[in-house]
Parts: C-alpha cells; sequence; structure tokens
C-alpha cells in the first residue's frame, strides 16, 4: 500500500509512546519505510513477536516498546492487521509497524537496534 510519508507521520504522533516518537523521528529524518497491503491476525503477530522479544532479550539486543506491542496484539484478538517497517542508519534501527486494516491507526511499533 502507498501510503504518504506525511499521513504515516500524523498517524505516529497520534500515539504516545518512545517506540512511536523515535520512529517519527526516523520517517521524518527520511528513513525508507513500507506498509504492506495484505493482513495478519494480531493473535499470530503477537506469537510471533513475543518469540522474537525473548530471543532478543537472550543476546542482549535493544527492542524499544515490545512489550507495550505485544500486549496490544494480544488485546487484539484475531483482528487483521496491515504490517510495515522503517529502516534508518543512523543509529541503525529497524522499526516495525502494526496498522488498522484500513491503515488508519498505529496500534503498536517496536524498534530493534540494529547494532
Amino acid at each position: 500500500m502507498l501510503m504518504e510519508r506525511e499521513a504515516l507521520l500524523r498517524l505516529l504522533g497520534e500515539e504516545p509512546g518512545a517506540a512511536f516518537e523515535a520512529c517519527r523521528d526516523a520517517i521524518q529524518a527520511g528513513a525508507e519505510y513500507v506498509v504492506w497491503d495484505h493482513t495478519l491476525p494480531a493473535d499470530q503477530l503477537a506469537r510471533s513477536y513475543l518469540r522474537r522479544a525473548q530471543h532478543m532479550a537472550r543476546i542482549g539486543t535493544p527492542m524499544l516498546g515490545s512489550a507495550e506491542a505485544i500486549d496490544v496484539l494480544q488485546t487484539a484478538g484475531d483482528r487483521p492487521l496491515r504490517v510495515g517497517e522503517a529502516k534508518i542508519e543512523n543509529p541503525p534501527t529497524h522499526f516495525q509497524l502494526f496498522l488498522t486494516a484500513d491503515a488508519t491507526r498505529v496500534l503498536a511499533c517496536i524498534g530493534i537496534d540494529q547494532r
């Protein structure tokens, strides 16, 4: 899905939290981003990202906003969500975005340190 940069910045600005703010700053600074057309059930995403967060914690890789994001995904049950990502090089960070199926709200955001 082609989402305008300004639209994504606005959606990220509507949500509180350090991960949303860091992702917004990265996109504002020119980070590459994409929001995919397909949807996935939130509970499936919750299971996957819970495993990822546990693995990242074991290897010492910081994940900004992961606990909050996983809670949101678990609470959303089987609701279909769009997934997106943003990447910035300095500092090297990968942001994972979880949006409503109609892409009118960013429900959760995780920032993953890539160093």
